[in-house]
């Protein structure tokens, strides 16, 4: 039986929502906590996997502690949306380490990145010998992380702010606001 809002068998949930917070966790140990065979978990994951849901597994990397301190949001736009130019963009992203996520978005901006480099020197020279010489880029806007308030990497499997620890904090902050 799947869920409708997102098609997915609650049992698929569950292992989802382990896998996500435990990549390593073992399938026994897995099974346990989903209350289902270890041999049924371990098809259901697979099945998981075959379809594209679970992309891969990872470590999660400190990167201070790798000497990457400095993190920046960089808000980029061609000047010229021609397929030549994006794709020349698409290349250098793809190709340069420094850039660990971008999103093409809607809104002033036609691309957003994230960037890690070890300190704004560093920074300072992928832009200017990077970043800003790629042919079609037209303008840069760089924000600095200054302090990390959430950093998750679980997808949330309830979708909504009808989710219970929403709710909960709403009413919190609409508490607080009336007192």
């Amino acid at each position: 039986m799947a869920n409708g809002n997102n098609g997915l068998h609650p049992a698929d949930k569950r292992i989802l929502e382990v896998l996500q917070k435990q990549g390593r966790i073992p399938n026994v140990q897995l099974a346990a906590e989903v209350g289902l065979s270890p041999s049924a978990v371990l098809e259901r994951v697979r099945k998981l996997e075959e379809r594209g849901i679970i992309e891969k597994y990872v470590a999660l990397v400190d990167n201070k502690r790798v000497g990457l301190g400095t993190v920046a949001f960089v808000a980029v736009s061609l000047s010229l949306h021609q397929k030549d130019s994006i794709e020349n963009f698409h290349h250098f992203v793809d190709g340069c380490a420094k850039v660990l996520e971008c999103h093409h978005v809607a809104g002033t901006e036609d691309y957003l990145l994230k960037v890690f480099s070890r300190d704004i020197d560093d920074y300072e020279h992928f832009l200017l010998t990077h970043l800003t010489r790629i042919k079609g880029v037209d303008r840069v806007r760089t924000m600095f992380v200054l302090s990390t308030l959430k950093r998750e990497t679980a997808i949330p499997l309830e979708f909504g702010e009808g989710s219970a620890a929403c709710q909960a904090m709403k009413e919190s902050l609409n508490k607080d606001s009336n007192e």
